[in-house]
């Protein structure tokens, strides 16, 4: 679905070099690098993604992004898409759910709050928590407990996650900014679904400690039981954190070239 609506969007009309819609969304050429396209993904997604952009349209043209990045990222779904264009990818579509498709599914869950504002309200509650004077239980970290709103935790990364980055990793870390059992309709929902939270993803630099929001990934979705609180130490200017408990084996952060985070 979300690749027909990138389709629809660029206007293909049949004078049109067959195999460039894609290219085209993401304004780069063929023979872009992979480099080149986390570039020209994260400078359009800064100005269309919904937390930030005022376009009416903006969250189509969000997913539109990053459904053209997807396949272009991929080497495999890259051949394909240049030899075969639109229809090889439907082929292929059902049996791929990449991370834009997979975020922008569940975040129905979390209908009808506006992201912005609950990303805002987390951040003032991590600062509020922030320092050696909030200790989650005891002085150390917390496996299992109810994370709340602004903790910041380890989750468990997606099978879409993984496979995009390859790094081996299992866990990420994140900001907690909303929970599906603060809503006002909860008993509408099943247990599953009741435990869902959505997690802005941060990321650090090799050798840092300093975390930042992740721009190049978009909200993930964990259950609490499987939420990891870290004890972190919280700048609300620069809108970073410092954590201050070691990560759990198989956590950290993706790793990105120097030219793609700006």
């Amino acid at each position: 679905m979300a690749m027909a609506v990138a389709m629809a969007r660029t206007g293909v009309v049949g004078c049109r070099a067959a195999h460039t819609q894609l290219y085209e969304v993401l304004k780069v050429d063929k023979s872009a690098t992979p480099a080149q396209l986390k570039t020209a993904y994260r400078n359009l997604a800064k100005d269309y993604h919904p937390d930030v952009s005022s376009h009416p349209d903006a969250q189509a043209r969000f997913v539109e992004l990053s459904s053209a990045y997807e396949v272009l990222i991929d080497p495999e779904m890259r051949a394909v898409y240049d030899e075969t264009g639109e229809r090889g990818i439907n082929s292929r579509e059902g049996k791929r759910r990449g991370a834009a498709q997979e975020v922008w599914e569940s975040w129905a869950e979390f209908k009808p709050f506006k992201r912005k504002t609950r990303k805002g309200d987390a951040r003032s509650s991590a600062a509020a928590r922030s320092g050696s004077d909030y200790t989650p239980e005891n002085g150390e970290s917390v496996w299992g407990s109810e994370a709340q709103n602004g903790d910041i935790v380890e989750y468990p990364l997606s099978d879409a996650i993984k496979a995009q980055h390859q790094d081996d990793r299992l866990r990420g870390v994140g900001l907690v900014v909303s929970r599906n059992i603060d809503r006002g309709d909860k008993d509408k929902l099943s247990l599953e679904n009741l435990a869902l939270v959505e997690i802005e993803p941060l990321y650090r630099e090799p050798d840092s400690n300093v975390w930042r929001a992740d721009p190049m990934e978009g909200a993930a979705f964990a259950s609490l039981p499987d939420l990891r609180i870290l004890r972190t130490e919280f700048n609300r200017v620069t809108d970073e954190w410092v954590i201050l408990d070691e990560l759990s084996h198989g956590c950290d952060s993706p790793s990105y070239a120097e030219e793609i985070i700006l």
